[in-house]
């Protein structure tokens, strides 16, 4: 046998070592952010599913102009940023059409269209 040692496995993580609250800034966030969605993901999937957690005041579903799929990306804004937190914490790495799903909160509010 040899003289050295075997190495130690690291410390798995207790809740106490991991903050799970939200920084201050974000906390009254209302938009959620979703990021690695399919392209065939439509505004009435999202109400659906993100439905779920409160009620959803807006969509911004961008599209490509000449194929008319999203972009992969969304943003929603709920009615209270408790809706919004419950949707991140819940849907956060979760999967939809078998693509991994990156949910944030946002301070910055949805953007609304041009009519030009």
């Amino acid at each position: 046998m040899s003289d050295r040692g075997r190495s130690r496995s690291p410390k798995p993580l207790h809740d106490a070592d991991v903050d799970m609250e939200q920084t201050d800034d974000k906390k009254d966030a209302k938009v959620v952010v979703v990021n690695g969605l399919s392209r065939s993901v439509a505004n009435t999937h999202l109400q659906t599913i993100f439905g779920f957690y409160g009620e959803i005041v807006k969509i911004d579903l961008p599209l490509f102009t000449k194929s008319g799929q999203n972009r992969g990306k969304a943003a929603l804004e709920y009615g209270d940023p408790l809706s919004a937190q419950k949707a991140v914490s819940h849907m956060n790495g979760g999967q939809l059409d078998g693509l991994i799903l990156k949910v944030e909160l946002s301070d910055v509010p949805i953007r609304t269209r041009s009519r030009s």
